[in-house]
Parts: structure tokens; sequence; C-alpha cells
């Protein structure tokens, strides 16, 4: 037995997007962070991080680089540190002033950070949500199960074809002897003739001979006609009785066609 997971194809399609979206969150933060090295990597910020204990061994001299690009712009103006500081109000002479390069460069990292750790859950809930656990089966276990059935399904109809060749002649004069009693009025009702009109079909006879009004299914009234035909053949009764195609005749005709061959029996 073995066991995969079907996962739908539009899934891929959305994973491919948020990947695409993850690539470009991180091109524009490395964009953003060359900008702020660009702008605020001068010798004028320089002197004022060398001026303050808490940042002097923590300053990366080459990211000063007086407007020009190096390696440093991705680590930040204190390298590493530019993740957690948050204090960005010093004093100088007298003053205070707001480390804008350390600002802009954990405003980008955090956004960076955020960004992905966002489309990373997404892709994972994305790749995971409703998919189907599957269990394959080989090949020949399919085909044991297809045979198995195929032979429950034979057992079934030799049993039911078992009980419909149970039905004897008696059970079959006796359903049509209720048949005429239940039926009498419609029976006794002019016999209509379609020979004049041989396109309509059964369902447009039936709706003009009264076989609409009654109850009993016409596979159940069929199945009665086969038994009795069986006897008018083994009989050998009147051609007409011998040759009809029951599936071309209507409930009442059907009926009819019961109560002579009964009548045919009993004379």
């Amino acid at each position: 037995m073995k066991t995969m997971i079907k996962i739908k194809q539009n899934k891929f399609k959305n994973i491919f997007f948020w990947l695409v979206i993850m690539v470009i969150l991180l091109i524009l933060a490395f964009m953003f962070k060359m900008i702020n090295q660009a702008i605020n990597g001068t010798s004028e910020w320089k002197e004022i991080f060398e001026s303050q204990v808490n940042l002097v061994n923590r300053t990366d001299h080459s990211w000063f680089a007086n407007g020009k690009i190096t390696s440093s712009f991705f680590t930040g103006p204190i390298g590493s540190k530019s993740f957690s500081e948050f204090n960005l109000l010093y004093s100088v002479n007298g003053g205070y002033i707001f480390l804008l390069p350390i600002f802009w460069d954990l405003l980008f990292n955090w956004v960076l950070i955020v960004g992905i750790a966002f489309i990373l859950g997404f892709i994972i809930y994305e790749f995971f949500k409703d998919n189907k656990i599957l269990k394959i089966k080989s090949i020949s276990k399919q085909q044991d199960e297809i045979k198995k059935s195929n032979n429950v399904n034979g057992k079934a109809r030799k049993i039911n074809s078992k009980k419909d060749s149970k039905i004897s002649e008696v059970s079959a004069t006796m359903f049509i002897s209720k048949m005429e009693e239940k039926y009498e009025k419609e029976l006794n009702e002019d016999q209509i003739e379609f020979k004049k009109d041989k396109k309509l079909s059964i369902s447009e006879r039936s709706k003009i001979d009264g076989s609409d009004k009654i109850s009993e299914k016409r596979y159940e009234l069929q199945k009665y006609s086969n038994k009795l035909r069986s006897v008018a053949i083994e009989k050998n009764l009147s051609k007409k009785l011998q040759e009809v195609n029951l599936r071309d005749l209507t409930k009442r005709e059907l009926i009819t066609y019961m109560k002579n061959v009964k009548n045919e029996i009993t004379n």
C-alpha cells in the first residue's frame, strides 16, 4: 500500500506567486539599504558615531564610504547590531540628534524579517491546506477487487434470474385472474386499434388505451407475461401468442395478452 499527497494544481501557482513576492521584497530591501549607505554613509555621520561611547566600538567604518556602495550595506552602520539597536536619540554638542543611518537600516531589516516570515508561513499553510492523502493500491490488488466485484454482481444476476424462473404457471394464472378482477372496468372498454398509425410509441399508446390508470409496474406485468408466453410455446398454443413481442405492449395490452393465454389454456 503506497501513500501519496494529492495537491491541487492552483496551489503551485499560489506558492510560486509568493516566492516571487519574497524575491522582490529582498531586492527592494537591499536597494533601500544601498540608498541609505549612499546618502548617510558620510564622514560627518562617522564622526558622530565615533563620538558616542556606546557606538564607537560597534561602528563599521567601511560603511561610511562617503557615497560609495560597499559590501557593508548588507549589515548596516553598526554591523549585525543594527537589527536590535532601538536607542536612536543621542546627545551631541549640548543637543540631541536622531541617528537616521541606524533608523533606516533598522526599519528595512524588520520589514524584511516580518515580510519573509509572513510569506513563508503562507507558503507552508498553502502547501498543506486541503490536501488529500490517498492510499494507492498495487495494480494486482485493484484487479483482484474488480474480479471480486464482478463475481458478486454475477451471483446477484444469477439469483435474480433464478427467482424469475421460479414463477410457476399457477402463480402466473392467479396473477392474471387478480388483474382481470382489479381492472375489469378498464378491460371491458373497447379495445383501441393502432394499426392505422404505427408510429405511436408505447407511452403515447398508454395514454390512449388507459394503461396509465394501471398501478402495477410494467416490469412486473412483463415478468408474468414472459412466463405465460413460455407456457404458450410449451403447449403449442396459437402462433400469435407465441411470437408476440412483449416489449412493444402497453400495460393494458400485457394484461390482455395474459388473459388470452389463460383463456386458451383453459379451453
